[in-house]
């Protein structure tokens, strides 16, 4: 899975963009994203400690945010999901998102 960056290709290198993208590819981060999408919630939801953790306060700069959203964005439709609702608010003090997309399967096509 390779990360196209388009309109957040100055900020995917200045601000240790493919680490970030790397993390977020990760198995168990899938995992994470997939389940907040089962709960009807926003995939980048339950990453944020997570993210601060890894990367510290700095992850919480808007620009780097929108392009974590533009990160998810893709691979969530990589893996068959598709964009159900966007700002989607999320409600927790210490989540570094305060709004968010949220996915929904795309149902297989029986032949």
């Amino acid at each position: 899975m390779q990360y196209n960056a388009e309109r957040f290709n100055s900020t995917f290198k200045k601000e240790t963009g493919a680490a970030i993208w790397e993390f977020l590819t990760e198995r168990e981060n899938i995992i994470r994203m997939e389940t907040a999408t089962y709960l009807s919630r926003p995939a980048i939801e339950p990453m944020s400690p997570l993210l601060v953790q890894r990367f510290g306060h700095k992850i919480s700069n808007d620009r780097i945010k929108q392009m974590m959203g533009h990160m998810v964005r893709q691979i969530m439709e990589q893996r068959g999901y598709r964009l159900q609702q966007g700002n989607v608010k999320i409600t927790s003090d210490e989540n570094i998102f305060s709004r968010a997309s949220r996915y929904i399967a795309v149902p297989e096509v029986t032949k």
